[in-house]
């Protein structure tokens, strides 16, 4: 003690070293603890790292989750504009399917009535020429008879 003027008695002398002592050993605990702290910082300070490095990550998944999910999305949107447009198509194919068959349906029935047709101008052909033939009779028996007049008739 600084303001005592002499020696400590012996119990006041031990009291002061094992004061001191306890000092030291108290300063060696809080130099300690200071480390531990300094060390805890550190490692929370590399949890914190850690753990802001994960959410960053999680972060990072759940966009890639969210577009990925934005891509099925925009994929099932496309196969059911391709879904739709495959059943227009197969529609406009059955209907093209049935305009030729009635198209073909069409052709047929003009194809019998053009055989028809020609089956009538061949038997009015035959007709004429059945009629020509007895025309051209009837002129020659005509002429025969004239003949044949004018025969019997004196000069």
């Amino acid at each position: 003690d600084p303001g005592h003027l002499g020696p400590l008695p012996a119990p006041q002398a031990q009291h002061r070293r094992d004061l001191e002592e306890e000092l030291r050993h108290l300063s060696s605990q809080v130099a300690a603890l200071g480390r531990s702290l300094a060390e805890e910082r550190g490692r929370s300070l590399a949890e914190g790292g850690a753990l802001r490095a994960l959410e960053i990550a999680v972060g990072g998944a759940q966009a890639r989750v969210g577009g990925a999910c934005r891509a099925r999305d925009r994929a099932y949107e496309r196969l059911r504009q391709q879904q739709e447009a495959g059943q227009l198509l197969w529609a406009e194919l059955e209907a093209a399917r049935a305009a030729r068959a009635g198209a073909e349906l069409r052709a047929r029935e003009a194809e019998s009535q053009c055989r028809a047709r020609e089956a009538e101008l061949e038997q009015l052909r035959q007709a004429v020429a059945a009629a020509q033939r007895a025309r051209r009779r009837a002129e020659q028996q005509r002429q025969d008879l004239d003949t044949e007049a004018a025969a019997l008739v004196p000069p």
